[in-house]
């Protein structure tokens, strides 16, 4: 592995926090100074395209606390020159604005800040190089999931890494490649233990897709399933992982998705919510088959008694979607109370509805999505939308534009095709939500994607990274700069 020490300047990695609000934003207006935040830990890939038409290519780890500058706490060596003579890498891998799609060539695998704020757990590996495949080489000291405090300080390895990648890649002849990327770390809402996907037995001795947890304290590893080995589900490429998590119900109780068939509860293999139990007998529920909205139906609101631990997940549903070029099924954010009482949010019939958020207050729900069901969005542009958890007082809280009409909706692409967002935290004290898009609604973000954070009422808008994106160099060059995966805390588990 060749080593380069020519790299982008150091001042252009750090996170420059935006003190701009829209003054007539109520609450975010001028004057106003925003809430302060908690621990923000991202990756940060710096790539380049040389002269000599070779690439360079290299990631951080970085930690914010609050308002003060970032400390890089682990990076990675920086590899290449790779294929001389090619060149362009840097440019392709970058022009798509999508950070994450580093996932599929560099070592950082996962990331997650503990509920508290106070520690960050991240995942390192050079076993899943694909898209290209790098010969990254990484010592073994460098290879694991790791531990360290929000400040930087601490830092230690828990154990080795997981056997199975947190990612597939969907579609192929382009590049970037279409990348889906699964939680790859969850933290317990004690922040005692972790939890991810491995490789390990079932009951009869066949290597499977497992559910395993690590117990921060002690570094013990416990594998929680037993699942048997099954195919990803319809509609997946078979590169995809049979299962993949969503959260922590509470310390002794995980909610995962998976396509395999434990005791004949999943006969169909469909990818399923399913929830395990664990402790000193670890007892798995596949519960019942989701209810969905059938083509052409609507949803019809109905006012029951619920408890108070809803969950906001997004479901796929039968049909064709409405958005033209989209390569998988529709999407519709759902409602689960106490594994029983499900409502459907959603009924958009589009591909492109992302992950949901569910506030704090755990009466209302964010999420993006390119729909125009309030004749509020007709580019189609990609947006953060609110509706409460029974499927009322839907609204659209941005209004992002990048064109007269999005050709992309929420899906990340190129400069001047459409912008997205991906919705991920909030802040339980201040309700804060934080996002990842490549919009450019502050004129910040030429070309590339930021961490921006808002206030719940659409007011308060502000960028909190300062990445460079895709950048031509004085010489001609290329050289790319994106945060990647990323993670926020305190949050409400």
């Amino acid at each position: 592995m060749a080593h380069s020490s020519e790299w982008l300047p150091p001042g252009s990695a750090g996170p420059l926090l935006l003190m701009l609000a829209l003054a007539a934003c109520g609450d975010g207006g001028a004057g106003t100074p925003p809430p302060e935040l908690g621990t923000l830990a991202y990756v940060e890939t710096q790539c380049r395209d040389t002269k000599e038409l070779d690439f360079v290519e290299r990631q951080a780890l970085r930690i914010r606390q609050g308002e003060r500058e970032p400390v890089t706490v682990f990076e990675t060596p920086g590899v290449g020159p790779f294929f001389p003579g090619m060149g362009g890498l840097c440019k392709a891998s970058t022009q798509g604005r999508f950070g994450e799609v580093a996932i599929s060539r560099e070592p950082f695998q996962a990331v997650t800040v503990s509920p508290d704020g106070t520690s960050v757990v991240f995942a390192v590996t050079d076993e899943f190089s694909v898209n290209p495949h790098l010969p990254l080489n990484l010592p073994e000291e460098q290879k694991g999931i790791f531990w360290v405090r929000a400040d930087g300080t601490g830092l230690r390895r828990l154990g080795p890494p997981s056997r199975q990648r947190s990612f597939y890649t969907c579609g192929s002849g382009y590049y970037p490649p279409c990348i889906w990327a699964w939680p790859g770390l969850k933290f317990s809402p004690s922040g005692r233990t972790i939890a991810f996907v491995d490789k390990g037995p079932d009951a009869d001795g066949y290597e499977a897709d497992q559910v395993v947890t690590i117990d921060i304290a002690t570094g013990k590893r416990t594998q929680v399933t037993r699942l048997p080995p099954a195919l990803p589900g319809p509609g997946r490429p078979l590169n995809a992982p049979t299962a993949g998590l969503y959260f922590f119900i509470d310390d002794q109780t995980i909610a995962f998705l998976s396509s395999a068939n434990p005791d004949g509860l999943n006969p169909d293999g469909t990818s399923r919510p399913m929830t395990i139990t664990t402790g000193e007998l670890h007892h798995l529920e596949v519960p019942l088959p989701i209810p969905i909205a059938l083509p052409g139906s609507t949803i019809e609101l109905r006012f029951v008694i619920t408890g108070d631990r809803p969950q906001a997940i997004l479901v796929p549903v039968p049909g064709e979607p409405i958005n033209p070029g989209a390569d998988q099924g529709i999407l519709e954010v759902f409602v689960i109370d106490q594994g029983k009482n499900v409502l459907q949010l959603t009924s958009f019939r589009r591909a492109d509805t992302w992950d949901p958020l569910l506030d704090v207050d755990r009466e209302h729900v964010y999420f993006p999505a390119a729909a125009d069901p309030l004749g509020t969005n007709p580019s189609e542009n990609c947006q953060l939308f609110s509706i409460d958890r029974l499927g009322a007082d839907l609204r659209q809280l941005t209004n992002f534009r990048e064109r007269e009409h999005s050709l992309t909706g929420c899906t990340f692409q190129g400069l001047g095709r459409g912008c997205a967002i991906l919705l991920h935290a909030q802040d339980p004290r201040s309700r804060t939500l934080l996002f990842y898009s490549n919009c450019d609604p502050l004129g910040r973000n030429p070309n590339g994607v930021q961490i921006f954070a808002m206030q719940p009422d659409g007011s308060g808008l502000r960028q909190l990274t300062d990445s460079r994106g895709l950048v031509r160099e004085a010489d001609g060059t290329y050289s790319g700069e994106l945060p990647g995966q990323w993670a926020y805390g305190p949050y409400l588990p």
